[in-house]
């Protein structure tokens, strides 16, 4: 790696964790307002669980596109093109009203985190370390997950002042904005990606990581997208629903730097059987309760938060481990895709199970979800080579 490079490496390292921390935190806001909104105006769950699906629907197309995106421009361009692209989407919703025009903003706004989504953790996988990507990868986790953790806490906030969420979030965006602008203007981008690269290092066993995305983006998703709506079926208020989303972001936030150590030390595998492990017990829990599980709530929100993430952390981890190049990129674009197709099913698929079954069946569901993941994992994940 030439000084230059490490320059560019370390720049990436810091900068590019705090505006997904930014970022994500503007979307998650506006995400939960919207879920709330629409909860509190009668609207059945399954409604609810659309506007998640509008957005990662828009997160599936931008990924089917963003590798190319990403060979032709570079990973800075796309960067702020798409930070730019949710930005006016935050503004659309700030200045229409009504289900079709919110959920056609969640889905452009998911068209331009697909796009930061691929070209940022590509560059940052290439960027770590070898010995150190587990735990960096699961730093920059960390700032997804704070963000994930921010953002619902910005909804009673902004309920107590009176400021208008939207027009907050719009705000955030444009931070954000301006910190991809300043890592294009600087001339701080990597490299665009050489289609020789491409088999680098591919080693064999991809297709059953991406299988594990799958499933983990129909899994957590059930959580994030439809936590905080059931809990204000179940008795919470409007705040506690939205400080709920809040405690998922914590769970995420906190324990991926664990997770991705834990791969440095024993790899992939093990720790992704052990997040599979905890989030089946987990959902068994909170099934075994049903509807009275108020309290377990806050407790498996928090822990499903952190398993879960963990699980797409960690093949975010195998795939630096085993890739470089436009080979990186492409397969990120791929785990892009497979996470966002499950996250896209989840949902609504959640929210009319919900609907007929309660949390007990809904918590059923996530549970033979996780295992059917564990087995999977187990049956399937061949380790890179160290």
């Amino acid at each position: 790696m030439t000084a230059a490079v490490g320059r560019d490496a370390a720049v990436a390292l810091w900068l590019l964790p705090a505006v997904y921390f930014v970022f994500v935190g503007a979307e998650f806001a506006l995400m939960t307002h919207l879920a709330i909104d629409f909860t509190a105006a009668g609207r059945p769950a399954w409604q609810v669980g659309a506007l998640g699906t509008a957005l990662w629907s828009g997160i599936l197309l931008a990924a089917l596109a963003a590798h190319r995106a990403v060979a032709r421009a570079g990973s800075a361009r796309v960067l702020v093109g798409g930070v730019a692209l949710a930005l006016g989407a935050t503004l659309g919703v700030a200045l229409t009203d009504g289900p079709l025009a919110w959920s056609a903003g969640a889905a452009v706004m998911g068209l331009g985190s697909g796009l930061v989504w691929v070209a940022g953790e590509s560059w940052l996988a290439e960027a770590a370390p070898p010995d150190r990507r587990g735990l960096l990868v699961g730093w920059f986790e960390t700032a997804v997950g704070l963000g994930m953790m921010v953002g619902p806490a910005l909804v009673p906030l902004a309920r107590l002042f009176a400021w208008p969420l939207p027009a907050l979030c719009a705000g955030l965006m444009t931070l954000a904005l301006a910190a991809v602008g300043t890592l294009w203007a600087a001339g701080l981008a990597p490299p665009v990606a050489n289609a020789a690269d491409a088999g680098a290092h591919a080693g064999p066993g991809l297709a059953p990581l991406l299988g594990v995305a799958l499933l983990g983006g129909v899994m957590e998703s059930g959580v994030s997208a439809l936590l905080p709506s059931v809990a204000m079926r179940i008795g919470f208020g409007a705040d506690a629903a939205a400080l709920l989303g809040t405690v998922i972001g914590a769970g995420s936030a906190l324990l991926q730097p664990p997770a991705g150590h834990l791969a440095d030390r024993c790899g992939t595998r093990p720790a992704l059987l052990a997040a599979w492990a905890i989030v089946c017990a987990t959902t068994l829990a909170l099934a075994a309760h049903g509807d009275a599980a108020s309290g377990l709530l806050w407790v498996a929100g928090f822990v499903m938060g952190g398993a879960g993430g963990a699980v797409y952390t960690l093949v975010v981890v195998e795939f630096g481990q085993r890739l470089r190049g436009a080979a990186l990129v492409r397969a990120v674009g791929a785990l892009v895709i497979a996470y966002a197709a499950g996250t896209a099913l989840g949902p609504v698929a959640g929210g009319a199970l919900f609907d007929v079954a309660g949390l007990r069946g809904l918590a059923l569901a996530l549970a033979l979800l996780a295992a059917g993941g564990f087995v999977w994992t187990a049956a399937r994940l061949t380790e890179s080579p160290r």
